[in-house]
């Protein structure tokens, strides 16, 4: 009958929706059964046979992963009249925390009274637990253990000094207690984050019709004439195009395909535009040298936006060798920060 029992409880377990819980601070109650079979060969565990046991337990969770268990059972073997009453104190592991499935590791201490033997005898045991654990919902779990019980030569009397038991067994366990307010994992809904995202596509920080996204002279006071990039007719802007050059070089690297693209793109959505590709460089080596060297790497970018399909008769490139330094020289940052391309843009 108890077999029954365990069987359409399982049964029941199972058939609920899974979700990983938190057991901290949480009480459980629990019943088992299983199969003991003696093992190892001396004397007690030749005479008997394996044979079903069942138990209760009572649990404390200290954490999402340690445990303490406590637990009474009779194991009962067949071929002879013995059984074992028992009382362990168990440490159990939960080797995956909060998980819905998880490894079960467990070492315990205990006593275990010999029943139908004369003279009677307590002995001392030792208790091992391997297995795993699946977690239905916060208040019930399911676990199929191999527990590996010692009975000692110790503390009386005992056919053949000691035995040796392994029992697979079937543990149902119920949890009441800890914080309740604690949602499982799988079951928690998580509020979104409240965006902080700001739209700037729309915005229009200076009042000149412009979008900000789109105005590159940003400084141009409300209520003057401007063109479509937000400049006044006769003001010059400058568009920083984010390349860079090694020491003595003006070839453009591949990685910079995407930003040209980006930077014709611009250009041939404002037609009336025309740019003028400032090249800089540090001031390593001789001021000529710097300036051809720059006026290569205003033509090199001048090419790349050409291949593009930006008409060329809008592009200018002039070099201006080390002028006008954006950092110090004396630093390898700061002349690998004035290695650079600068577009300078005007209506036509």
């Amino acid at each position: 009958m108890f077999k029954k029992i365990l069987v359409v409880l399982a049964m029941a377990a199972f058939a609920t929706s899974a979700s990983a819980y938190d057991m901290t601070n949480k009480f459980g109650l629990g019943i088992s059964g299983g199969y003991a079979i003696p093992v190892f060969g001396n004397a007690f565990n030749r005479a008997a046979d394996g044979d079903f046991g069942y138990g209760v337990h009572g649990r404390y969770h200290f954490n999402q992963s340690f445990n303490l268990e406590i637990g009474v059972s009779r194991t009962e073997f067949d071929k002879t009249n013995l059984a074992f009453d028992n009382l362990n104190v168990l440490g159990v592991f939960r080797v995956a925390g909060a998980a819905d499935f998880s490894p079960i590791v467990g070492l315990g201490v205990g006593l275990t009274k010999i029943k139908n033997y004369f003279p009677k005898s307590a002995k001392l045991t030792g208790l091992v637990r391997l297995g795993a654990e699946y977690g239905v919902s916060q208040w019930f779990s399911v676990g199929l253990f191999a527990d590996y019980q010692y009975v000692s030569k110790f503390m009386g009397d005992m056919p053949g000094g000691r035995a040796h038991v392994i029992a697979p067994t079937l543990a149902l366990t119920w949890y009441f207690g800890g914080d309740n307010s604690r949602p499982s994992r799988k079951e928690e809904v998580k509020e979104a984050p409240k965006s902080t995202f700001v739209d700037e596509s729309n915005l229009d920080s200076d009042g000149d019709g412009i979008k900000d996204n789109e105005d590159k002279c940003p400084s141009t006071p409300a209520g003057v004439k401007v063109n479509s990039i937000g400049c006044a007719v006769d003001e010059k802007a400058s568009m920083q195009i984010n390349v860079e050059f090694a020491s003595g070089k003006a070839a453009l690297a591949p990685k910079y395909n995407a930003h040209m693209k980006e930077v014709a793109a611009f250009l041939q959505k404002y037609p009336e535009v025309n740019a003028t590709i400032e090249g800089y460089t540090d001031n390593t080596g001789s001021a000529a040298k710097n300036t051809a060297l720059s006026e290569q790497r205003a033509n090199a970018v001048m090419n790349a936006l050409v291949k593009e399909g930006v008409a060329k008769s809008r592009l200018t490139a002039k070099g201006y060798g080390p002028k006008d330094p954006l950092q110090d020289n004396s630093t390898p940052e700061g002349r690998q920060a004035n290695r650079r391309v600068v577009a300078v843009l005007t209506s036509k």
